[in-house]
C-alpha cells in the first residue's frame, strides 16, 4: 500500500533471525553471537538501517512505521542517540512496547518470577538462540496451519494466546505464511531484557547484575532510557485487547513524550497480531498512517518510508 501510494519502502529486519545471520566474524552457532538484546539492535542496527536507506535514496528524512519490538528498538535509539530524531518524519508505532507495568500475558507473569531479575538461570539462559525456523515448524505449516486442515485452530489459537483472545478479525487466510516465517529465530536476552522491564516497571537497559553493572554503566543499577529525548512527533495505535502493549503502559508513556498522538482501536477484541494479519487492518490502520503522511508530505515536503 505505501509503494503503490508512492513511497521508497525499505523494509527493516530483526538481528538474528532468518535473514540476518551473517555476521563477518562471528559464527551463529556460537553463544558470542547471541550476546544482545533489542538494545543493540536499536543503537546499532535500527540505526545503521536508517543510514543506510537515506543515503541510498539521497534523503535527509522518512517516514517510520514500526510494531511491537521494533517500536522498543526505535524508543532505545531515539533517547539514546538524540540526533536521529531529526532523521524521521511521521512516526507510527502499533502496539508500542516501552513500559510494561500492566503487561498481562501469562507467560511474562511466570518467566518474570524466574528471570525478570538477574540470577544464576538468566545468566545460563542468556546468549542461546531461542526459536529458529526448524523442519519441525516447516512441517507443522504444511499440515497443521494450511487452508482446509482440520487442526488450523491451532494456529490461530496461539496466536490468541499470546497477543490476545477471542479476536474476530485475523485473516484466516494467511495463517499459512505467517507459520512460515514466523518465528525465525531471536536471542534470549531480547526475552529476558523484556521480562527484566516487567519486574522492574522501569523502561530501562539490560540488567547484568549489580557487578557487572558498575562495571558497564558505572552504576549498580541499570540507566533508565529518557523518552524525553524522543523530540520527534510519535503517532501510537494501541488497542484494549492487547497482551503485551497495555492501554495503562502506553497512554503512561505517552504523557512523557514531548509530542504524541495516540489512537485507540474502536474495536474492544482487536488485539496485538491485529495490528499486522487483521481483515480490515488496511480500513483501521494503513489508510490512517498513509493519510498521515501524505499530511505531512504537503505540509513539508516528499518523504520516503521505512
Amino acid at each position: 500500500m505505501f509503494a503503490d501510494a508512492g513511497y521508497d519502502v525499505w523494509l527493516g529486519n530483526a538481528r538474528g533471525n532468518t535473514y540476518s545471520r551473517q555476521h563477518k566474524h562471528i559464527h551463529p552457532d556460537t553463544s558470542d553471537f547471541w550476546k544482545f538484546s533489542w538494545h543493540e539492535i536499536g543503537v546499532y542496527d535500527l540505526a545503521a538501517m536508517l543510514d543506510y536507506a537515506l543515503s541510498a535514496s539521497n534523503a535527509s528524512s522518512l517516514h517510520f512505521v514500526a510494531h511491537s519490538q521494533g517500536t522498543t528498538t526505535f524508543f532505545v535509539l531515539m533517547s539514546s542517540l538524540p540526533w536521529y530524531n531529526e532523521k524521521v518524519r511521521s512516526v507510527h508505532l502499533l502496539a508500542p512496547i516501552a513500559y510494561m507495568r500492566n503487561h498481562s500475558f501469562i507467560l511474562s507473569k511466570l518467566g518474570g518470577i524466574f528471570l525478570g531479575s538477574p540470577s544464576f538461570l538468566s545468566w545460563i539462559l542468556g546468549s542461546m538462540e531461542l526459536l529458529p525456523i526448524t523442519s519441525l515448524q516447516k512441517l507443522m505449516c504444511e499440515h497443521v496451519c494450511s487452508e482446509g486442515s482440520m487442526f488450523k485452530f491451532l494456529c490461530s489459537g496461539l496466536l490468541d494466546f499470546i497477543g490476545g483472545w477471542g479476536t474476530r478479525h485475523l485473516n484466516q487466510t494467511l495463517l499459512t505464511d505467517v507459520c512460515a516465517t514466523h518465528p525465525a529465530g531471536a536471542s534470549t536476552s531480547q526475552i529476558i531484557h523484556y521480562l527484566q522491564l516487567y519486574t522492574s516497571g522501569d523502561f530501562r537497559q539490560y540488567d547484568h547484575g549489580r557487578e557487572q553493572n558498575e562495571i558497564i554503566y558505572q552504576q549498580a543499577t541499570p540507566p533508565s532510557y529518557n523518552v524525553k529525548n524522543i523530540n520527534s512527533c510519535v503517532h501510537m495505535y494501541y488497542s484494549d485487547n492487547d497482551y503485551m502493549s497495555a492501554v495503562e503502559d502506553v497512554e503512561y508513556l505517552a504523557s512523557l513524550l514531548p509530542c504524541a498522538e495516540l489512537y485507540r482501536i474502536p474495536y474492544s477484541d482487536w488485539n496485538h497480531y491485529d495490528f499486522l494479519w487483521s481483515i480490515n487492518v488496511k480500513e483501521v490502520i494503513n489508510n490512517r498512517i498513509i493519510d498521515k503522511m501524505e499530511r505531512y508530505d504537503i505540509e513539508h515536503a516528499t518523504g520516503m518510508s521505512f
